[in-house]
């Protein structure tokens, strides 16, 4: 949605990312969803979804570890490898969704080690149901101490 809307602005060479146009996105969201219907909006930019809309925010989990070796095969220089695996560890984007769309509204999958069907299969339910395992569920830091990887990631 980011390049359908000219919501791409400029190149952040310092993170190896293109920064967004955030009202563009979110003035396009807005009126898209203003249309009504039911809709599923991907991505790392929840809090652009105006929060009127939101049933439920579904975070996907990954393993930190096991999500540097994803994004190290797809290429990802190591700053952004270690920036995202980071921000897994500290849970910032489940942190993101909760300010924005509070605890009872938001959901957790993890999708460490689990194949696509069973994933979706588990995202289905908690959009049909309501109900899953909520925010706080995971936790990353914890799990890596107790394995002596922790420090892998710092």
């Amino acid at each position: 949605m980011a390049e359908e809307t000219g919501g791409i602005g400029d190149y952040d060479a310092k993170r190896d990312t293109w920064k967004i146009r955030e009202e563009k996105i979110r003035k396009k969201l807005h009126a898209l969803l203003g249309e009504g219907g039911d809709f599923i909006i991907e991505g790392h930019w929840g809090d652009l979804v105006p929060e009127e809309y939101v049933k439920c925010a579904i975070v996907l989990r990954t393993n930190p570890l096991v999500l540097m070796e994803r994004l190290k095969k797809k290429g990802y220089r190591e700053g952004k490898v270690k920036e995202n695996a980071q921000a897994e560890l500290l849970d910032y984007c489940l942190i993101k969704a909760v300010e924005e769309f509070g605890d009872e509204r938001v959901f957790e999958v993890d999708n460490t080690d689990r194949d696509v069907d069973a994933v979706v299969d588990e995202i289905l339910s908690v959009i049909k149901e309501g109900r899953g395992k909520k925010a706080g569920t995971t936790n990353w830091i914890k799990t890596l101490e107790k394995e002596g990887k922790i420090m892998e990631l710092l």
